[in-house]
């Protein structure tokens, strides 16, 4: 057998090629499909069959340009309310993959449509791939789809997918998820690309609470944020993405051009570094930073997907970047681009070096501090008197903070303050700044605490 593994960082999306003798099937495909081709056509393979673990909620499947391309039929469960020409499979259904046997093996819990693929070489089981059911080192949520299925429920579901079935496959099995380290799909998944059952097994945390009252407890307990795009992708992901090898190009917009798109209500991403966006940018646009590998996350969190998009680049070179990172979470609606050095019309925000913040604080003079870092960063080190809210909630409560007042912004690193920045400006607040370096550079410029031995030999002059 034969296997092969993308991975899409930011979303930290794993999708799969593998076959024998000649024959292929991809696993959960993203967006953009040219990679499969390309892996398959080199190793003089057909690729047959198109396995979807369950309608993805955090990133776009290629499903249908893959199966147009190839001839490929789309395999996803009979439960998924799919409306794309599609083959249903069920539980205990074989696949035939060149020598290879494919059992499909009905998993919810994470989705109510969830499935995993048991491929067996010789009669012999040799890998899995778990979707979004086992991760390595986690599981999936289960409150992704609350829209068709209560959470509780699902998670009953889950204990028995992971117990009940999964976890009745010898130890030898290879375990390939859809998700790596940093998706929101799970808690706290592992950096490793793969797995074992056995190393599940004895490793995983959620595979040690046996009980099933306190399994499902626990899986309804600390829940990361959901972004508002991932209801969005569900939909796009039943009815099949447009293909994006068809997409239009990105036009070039003029500053008039983009004022209208403003005035007509949409929304302008200016993907440059926070220095950059500081020292002009388009009055109301929100300030995600393309050189982050979340940039479509933070995207999907922030602007509606319903509304059409403008972006602010530094380089001509980074617009079709742009596009296909917001292509992979289903925002097509890109109605153009502008170069920032060509913009005259600008609103700017104050950039506070964090030795300037020491000493407004040492003088009393300091404005309110803002930290949108996470629950567990806070938790880790934070500045005295500052206000948090981790920045997915911040939209969530604007009417805790002072309008008019002025109001610094700290993160980690200075990313998100500038994200949260530009989203304070663009709801009225009057004076938002930036804490350039954020909490890392606040902490390596900290003055020196001296031992009580050092200031003896101070005092002595040595």
């Amino acid at each position: 057998m034969f296997e092969q593994r993308f991975y899409v960082e930011g979303l930290a999306h794993a999708s799969y090629l593998f076959g024998a003798n000649g024959e292929a099937a991809v696993v959960d495909p993203k967006r953009d499909v040219n990679d499969y081709l390309a892996a398959a056509n080199a190793r003089n393979l057909k690729i047959v069959a198109i396995f979807e673990t369950h309608p993805h909620a955090d990133f776009v499947s290629g499903h249908l340009e893959l199966a147009r391309r190839t001839g490929a039929a789309i395999y996803v469960s009979h439960l998924a309310p799919a409306t794309y020409e599609r083959v249903s499979v069920r539980d205990g259904d074989i696949v035939r993959i060149g020598s290879l046997e494919v059992m499909v093996i009905e998993t919810p819990g994470h989705s109510p449509d969830s499935v995993t693929y048991l491929v067996r070489e010789g009669g012999l089981a040799v890998a899995v791939f778990t979707g979004d059911t086992l991760f390595v080192g986690d599981v999936g949520r289960p409150d992704l789809r609350d829209a068709e299925a209560a959470p509780e429920a699902l998670a009953f579901a889950l204990y028995h997918s992971l117990f009940e079935k999964l976890l009745k496959l010898p130890d030898h099995v290879r375990v390939f998820p859809a998700h790596g380290a940093g998706s929101l799909c799970g808690r706290n998944i592992s950096g490793a690309p793969d797995s074992t059952i056995g190393a599940e097994r004895a490793g995983n945390w959620a595979l040690q609470i046996a009980e099933h009252e306190k399994f499902v407890e626990r899986m309804l307990g600390n829940l990361p944020e959901r972004p508002p795009y991932f209801a969005h992708d569900v939909a796009i992901n039943l009815k099949g993405a447009p293909e994006l090898s068809t997409a239009p190009v990105v036009i070039e917009m003029t500053e008039t051009q983009l004022a209208a798109h403003v005035s007509a209500g949409g929304y302008v991403i200016d993907t440059r570094e926070p220095a950059l966006f500081g020292a002009g940018h388009v009055p109301g646009s929100l300030n995600i930073g393309l050189d982050s590998a979340l940039f479509a996350t933070w995207v999907g969190f922030f602007v509606p997907s319903d509304r059409p998009l403008a972006l602010v680049v530094d380089k001509v070179t980074e617009v079709e970047q742009a596009r296909l990172e917001l292509a992979r979470i289903g925002y097509d609606d890109i109605v153009g681009y502008i170069e920032g050095n060509t913009l005259v019309d600008l609103a700017q925000t104050s950039q506070w070096s964090v030795n300037d913040l020491r000493e407004a604080m040492r003088l009393g003079l300091a404005p309110r501090l803002l930290d949108v870092r996470t629950v567990s960063e806070w938790d880790e080190y934070h500045i005295d008197g500052a206000i948090h809210i981790p920045l997915p909630r911040l939209p969530r409560r604007l009417d805790r903070l002072p309008k008019e007042e002025p109001l610094a912004v700290i993160c980690g690193g200075g990313y998100r303050s500038s994200i949260a920045a530009s989203l304070l400006e663009r709801n009225g607040f009057r004076h938002p700044q930036n804490v350039m370096g954020g909490i890392a550079a606040y902490r390596k410029t900290a003055p020196r605490e001296w031992s009580p031995a050092e200031l003896v030999f101070i005092g002595q002059g040595i």
